[in-house]
């Protein structure tokens, strides 16, 4: 054990190296305070880098991702009821040709219904025909040969009608008898008028009201069979395009209802790339502007892409406005595919152009710039346009062939002194020579 007189030597020892120390610390600071004045050093300036501000051609990319979508796709549905007797189809196959038929419901009241109109309007038509084609020389011979058994007849008659009242007059007969004898002259002497007219009838032909009387017949049989043939038409489904069966609701001997899904089909050549594109940019997209696309599908591919469409009207919830855009390399597209699209904004041919590194932000969120001019940092504030890569444009605030600090300008102070060291310049593409 340590004795309590050990322990008071250690105390004393330490107290005396650390009073030591402090006198050492003390003696060494009056010594520098008891030196020669040392003259002050003259400053100059803050050493920074600058490039100048050069004016160039800025190209605006646009980079969005869409959708690739199919414009024409069409989802045909049953107007009639009945038995599907005919629905080979499955997804994928391809339709060859428009018109071609796709599927058919069987309706035999329609058939019939078909098969009776037909045969009024051959009725009808052939009335027309035979009214039109004139009385034939038969039936003209006939008549003439009526009319002269008739003209026989009212002399016949009239003779006997002259011979019945001399007798009377002279009482040798009735009076009765004179009367029976001018009704039977006046019944023979009709029916040569009749005779005429029959004649005159055939021989002249049909009158203009005779044939449209007939006309309108034949016009309702038409309509009547059209009427027929169009709810027939109802139960066969034919392809308005040529394309792709994507989906098939029926098969053969489900029953069709009205309103009731049977197939989709699409047109393969109305596949486009539809993309949202900011409002900012909205004003400057003009049809026909070339793109390049890349699809998830075939990544290693990129493909030339031109503008078809552009939407009038900016979405409401996105802000973005519409375009649509075709593929111009072949390539097998498929709906929903997922795109990455490369568009040309604003092209603009002189453009100020400076390192992005040369802008500095304030607190109060102002861009600002040190241009170096006789050795002094001016501060300017900006207004900022196109960014591509590691170049900005400016808008306002800096003339071509100023030269802008792009190093060392981060805690530098408006009218500051500065020490610019070698000047670079930036070429077109915006990199350090």
């Amino acid at each position: 054990m340590n004795s309590p007189r050990l322990k008071n030597k250690a105390h004393e020892s330490f107290t005396t190296i650390l009073l030591a120390g402090t006198l050492t610390s003390v003696f060494i600071v009056g010594l520098s305070g008891c030196g020669p004045k040392q003259q002050p050093k003259t400053s100059l300036g803050s050493r920074v880098v600058a490039v100048k501000a050069i004016e160039t051609r800025l190209e605006e990319k646009l980079l969005t991702t869409g959708d690739v979508l199919a414009m024409n796709t069409v989802l045909l549905k049953s107007t009639v009821e009945g038995p599907i007797v005919f629905c080979p189809w499955r997804e994928g196959d391809h339709i060859e040709k428009a018109g071609q038929k796709l599927i058919e419901v069987n309706r035999p009241l329609y058939s019939q219904e078909l098969a009776g109109a037909d045969a009024s309007r051959a009725v009808a038509e052939a009335k027309l025909d035979d009214l039109k084609a004139g009385a034939r020389p038969e039936e003209i011979a006939q008549a003439r040969e009526a009319m002269l058994h008739f003209a026989d007849c009212t002399k016949f008659a009239k003779s006997d009608l002259d011979r019945v009242n001399s007798l009377v007059e002279s009482g040798s007969l009735p009076a009765e008898t004179k009367e029976k004898a001018h009704v039977d002259y006046i019944k023979c002497k009709t029916q040569l008028e009749s005779a005429k007219e029959q004649v005159n009838m055939l021989e002249g032909g049909p009158t203009q009201t005779e044939i449209a009387v007939a006309q309108a017949t034949v016009s309702e049989a038409v309509a009547r069979c059209n009427l027929a043939k169009a709810k027939l038409d109802e139960c066969l489904i034919s392809a308005p395009f040529a394309g792709i069966i994507t989906q098939v609701y029926v098969r053969p001997g489900d029953m069709a209802i009205p309103r009731q899904s049977l197939l989709k089909i699409m047109d393969p050549t109305s596949l486009i790339v539809r993309a949202g594109l900011p409002e900012n940019c909205a004003t400057y997209l003009r049809q026909g502007a070339a793109a390049t696309v890349r699809l998830d599908a075939y990544p290693e591919k990129t493909y030339s892409a031109k503008i078809e469409r552009i939407y009038p009207r900016l979405e409401n919830n996105s802000r973005t406005r519409l375009v649509e855009l075709r593929i111009t390399d072949p390539v097998e597209l498929m709906p929903r595919m997922f795109a990455r699209i490369s568009l040309t904004g604003r092209i603009i041919e002189d453009a100020v152009v400076v390192p992005s590194k040369a802008i500095v932000a304030t607190p109060r969120g102002e861009q600002v710039l040190f241009v170096a001019l006789d050795g002094i940092a001016v501060k300017r504030q900006v207004i900022l346009g196109l960014e591509q890569g590691d170049r900005v444009q400016i808008l306002t605030g800096v003339q071509p062939g100023e030269f802008v600090i792009t190093e060392g300008n981060l805690n530098l102070k408006n009218g500051a002194k500065i020490n610019t060291a070698p000047v670079e310049k930036v070429n077109a593409e915006g990199e350090q020579q």
